[in-house]
């Protein structure tokens, strides 16, 4: 066996190749957990209408859940929610339409506003008032905020957040706005301007 015979790892430029290819990996590696920005999304400043597809995040009085939400908005009165499961089924359908009310979940059908009101602690018409930024906010420290008897609602709007938490004693409800849409006659897609 000659000693001048060098594995072919350990020549000069199979080493270059093996550091190049590691520094790709390394890079590639890193890339994919640079923090993901939201879509930029116009907020207005009051909102008669909104179509959008969200994310729920929800710790509130022993539930949580955590997943998609499809959400509707004409102000004053009416409200559509689905709270998806993680296979695309509904697992809870929400909707107020003027007094009309009804909440459909696997085990139960509710028509009764007040019924949701006092299991879940929160206003329907406060809630609505809270989606569609009509009540007085205050702002501290670049943090704009409702606060209600029990609880403050956070608007989380800028820099790609896009969402509005219920913080409170009960816990925590936050929706993260995906996609957006303010018009009525619009359809709920993204643009090319990020708004949708």
């Amino acid at each position: 066996m000659r000693n001048d015979i060098q594995p072919s790892f350990a020549r000069p430029e199979m080493k270059k190749i093996v550091l190049l290819g590691l520094g790709v990996v390394l890079l590639l590696a890193a890339c994919t957990h640079l923090p993901r920005r939201g879509p930029d999304i116009i907020w207005p400043e009051e909102i008669s209408y909104l179509r959008a597809m969200c994310e729920l995040d929800l710790s509130w009085r022993g539930a949580k859940y955590s997943g998609s939400l499809a959400l509707r908005l004409v102000y004053p009165s009416q409200l559509q929610m689905e709270i998806y499961g993680p296979f695309g089924d509904t697992l809870v359908f929400i909707r107020k339409n003027g007094t009309n009310f009804l909440m459909v979940t696997k085990e139960e059908t509710v028509a009764d506003a007040r019924q949701f009101e006092e299991r879940f602690g929160i206003k329907l018409d406060e809630f609505i008032e809270d989606l569609a930024m009509r009540s007085p906010r205050y702002r501290v420290d670049g943090l704009s905020f409702v606060q209600r008897e029990n609880y403050r609602v956070l608007y989380k709007l800028a820099n790609g957040e896009n969402a509005m938490c219920w913080d409170g004693g009960e816990g925590q409800i936050c929706i993260k706005f995906l996609e957006a849409n303010f018009d009525a006659e619009g359809s709920l897609g993204k643009s090319s301007n990020g708004d949708v």
